[in-house]
């Protein structure tokens, strides 16, 4: 059966936490593998959270189809299709940046409905519902801010492929530069999940992606609509800011360079 959105919903939450749960002793015990790569790092924590959050999501949908970053595609039926990253930020994690976090995107007919987040470090709970806002450990949040872009805080993420490219390696050294410029610091975001939920409880100020990654680009769109940001979409870009000052020197830095 499909469940309601909400059984979905306590799963995916579960299931974060289980995976979360094991990131946190791994990252205090360093007690992890890694094999490193011109432009990625594969750790044995990936693989090791993602089981935990399959075998949650298995043991209470078993028909549903998942997309999990490590293992692949798993096949199902239903309504609901579930992206899962078990560890977003492993060159963090690997690194001992405290900057990491388990995630799930559940889809309803290609379409993100759902979204959680979980920091486990900081033991912080972001789940975005389609319709229902966003709530921070339980709290309703809305992305404020009342920054110029002068004193703005900004993320610049970008997708795995774009350092493989070097027109599109020039096309993000551009942007990081005008947001070096005109905006008080450029964040770079090598978790994006985590300033999603920053972004979406008014801590960080906007954000640029350039050629993001499917699944946390689709989160991230389910923070930013329940969340309040003010967002705009061009062919290889996304930006989203929390008033109008910022949004707009955001979207002239993406749209003039991209």
């Amino acid at each position: 059966m499909d469940g309601s959105l909400g059984e979905i919903e306590r799963t995916a939450i579960d299931a974060c936490r289980a995976g979360g749960a094991f990131l946190r002793e791994a990252y205090r015990s360093e007690n992890t593998t890694a094999r490193r790569f011109e432009h990625d790092v594969k750790s044995s924590a990936d693989t090791d959270a993602e089981r935990r959050i399959l075998d949650v999501i298995r043991s209470r949908f078993p028909e549903h189809r998942i997309e999990a970053e490590e293992s692949g595609v798993h096949e199902g039926t239903g309504t609901y299709e579930w992206l899962v990253d078990p560890l977003d930020g492993t060159n963090n994690f690997e690194s001992g940046l405290p900057s990491f976090a388990t995630a799930i995107t559940v889809l309803a007919a290609d379409d993100p409905v759902l979204g959680v987040v979980y920091v486990p470090l900081l033991d912080d709970l972001y789940v975005a519902r389609d319709g229902d806002g966003v709530r921070y450990n339980g709290r309703p949040v809305r992305a404020t801010s009342d920054a110029e872009p002068s004193t703005a805080t900004a993320v610049s993420v970008i997708g795995h492929d774009v350092k493989r490219h070097a027109d599109h390696r020039s096309v993000s050294a551009s942007i990081n530069r005008a947001l070096e410029d005109r905006c008080k610091r450029r964040l770079e975001s090598w978790s994006p999940t985590v300033h999603w939920g920053l972004l979406a409880r008014g801590r960080l100020d906007g954000i640029v992606c350039y050629r993001p990654d499917r699944e946390e680009q689709l989160l991230g769109e389910r923070f930013a609509a329940e969340s309040g940001l003010r967002t705009e979409t061009g062919p290889t870009w996304f930006v989203g800011a929390a008033n109008e000052a910022v949004f707009d020197c955001l979207v002239d830095i993406a749209s003039e360079r991209c």
